[in-house]
């Protein structure tokens, strides 16, 4: 498939906290603020129990097209979930929810803070409970989530955790 360029749909840009460190991920959706807030706090209610602290920051916005993103009152600001920091190395964890669009485009949003690893570095379907709510919460955001395509975004029954590289190797001393 050919590239799309990365501003061909609506996105918002939700900055957050955890372990001392400062991290983004986007959501794309024509959703409104307030949808993508209720979204947010979703998101972070399920997977809360795998979280290290979270404090959600900024959520941004940038209309299609347009490469510009400005910030929108959502009510996810200010939002906590998760409890305790991680140790120094577990700043570089994260976990990637991934899947497809109805167009045939790969979609993911991970997220950095979680607890453990898995022990496969996959939480495969069933295996935790905090993982699978999370899922659920995903794919009941749609038809709002789209990919990069525009297409509705089906979230697999699993997610792969790991250390992340870019991280890994700005910790080192």
């Amino acid at each position: 498939m050919a590239p799309l360029p990365p501003n061909s749909t609506p996105r918002y840009k939700v900055e957050y906290t955890v372990n001392g460190e400062s991290h983004d991920y986007q959501l794309r959706t024509a959703a409104s603020p307030a949808a993508v807030g209720t979204f947010i706090g979703a998101l972070l209610a399920a997977l809360a129990p795998e979280l290290y602290q979270t404090t959600i920051g900024t959520v941004s916005f940038a209309a299609d097209n347009s490469n510009i993103f400005l910030p929108v009152v959502t009510g996810a600001e200010g939002l906590i979930a998760g409890t305790g920091s991680g140790a120094y190395e577990q700043k570089a964890w994260y976990i990637d929810f991934i899947g497809r669009s109805s167009l045939g485009r790969r979609w993911r949003l991970a997220m950095f803070g979680i607890r453990t690893l898995a022990g496969d570095f996959r939480y495969a379907a069933g295996e935790n409970a905090s993982v699978t709510a999370t899922i659920a919460v995903l794919n009941a955001f749609t038809p709002s989530l789209v990919a990069i395509d525009g297409g509705t975004v089906t979230v697999y029954p699993y997610a792969n955790a790991g250390v992340n590289a870019y991280w890994q190797r700005a910790l080192r001393p």
